[in-house]
């Protein structure tokens, strides 16, 4: 009889054991649960970005698109066609009024020399007019025999003439019209009763009279032609 007492209360004693155990562990589930409960709604626990976890990760950062750029408006666009264009009318009109109305530039080539009453002299001036190369305009020192100042030579077309100064200018420079005549063909024209010689040779170009002798010497400028 003492013994199955004794063997009843280990039993009796097992049970609670095992009770308390599985009320510990319930005990502790509980807790975990609440915890992860409570961080997850807690608001002092701010959410990792998702930037944060892909750096973590070894990957990059995310990156926000660039903005569209703003389409340029149709003028700006053609801005740089209409400035060549307008440069282009500039040269073009340029052209065309010195084509027009050629100025004049002092030119030691081809070597001038004239003989007036018997003494041979290097001081007359020689114009060229731009764009033109066989033209050339000589203006001698003073009005000599009381008419010669400005002869008008044409080499292309063998013309030898006796004209006016020029009474155009082109950007302050004196500068003649391509349609204006060239002047007294010398050739064959009779001043101071008598006959004009004109004679245009390979490297030269002489016309002369009773009293002046003009010489162009197209092979020598007036530096060398003065030595």
């Amino acid at each position: 009889m003492g013994k199955s007492k004794k063997k009843t209360d280990k039993g009796t004693a097992l049970k609670e054991e095992s009770v308390l155990a599985t009320a510990t562990s319930a005990a502790a589930l509980t807790a975990s649960e609440a915890g992860v409960s409570e961080t997850e709604t807690s608001p002092d626990v701010k959410a990792v970005p998702e930037s944060v976890s892909l750096a973590i990760e070894g990957k990059p950062f995310s990156e926000a698109p660039l903005p569209a750029p703003l389409p340029q408006s149709r003028w700006r666009r053609m801005l740089p066609d209409l400035i060549k264009v307008a440069l282009a009318l500039a040269v073009i009109a340029t052209a065309g009024v010195i084509w027009y109305k050629p100025p004049l530039f002092l030119s030691s080539h081809p070597y001038v020399s004239y003989t007036f009453g018997g003494q041979k002299a290097t001081d007359a001036k020689l114009y060229r007019p731009l764009a033109m190369p066989t033209r050339y305009y000589i203006e001698l020192p003073r009005q000599l025999a009381n008419r010669y100042t400005w002869f008008a030579v044409d080499r292309r077309r063998e013309v030898a003439a006796l004209t006016e100064e020029p009474g155009h200018s082109f950007l302050g420079q004196k500068a003649i019209k391509r349609s204006d005549p060239l002047g007294l063909d010398l050739e064959f024209r009779k001043l101071d009763n008598s006959e004009w010689q004109v004679h245009f040779l390979e490297d030269s170009v002489v016309f002369s009279n009773a009293v002046l002798t003009v010489r162009i010497d197209t092979k020598s400028d007036n530096n060398n032609g003065s030595k």
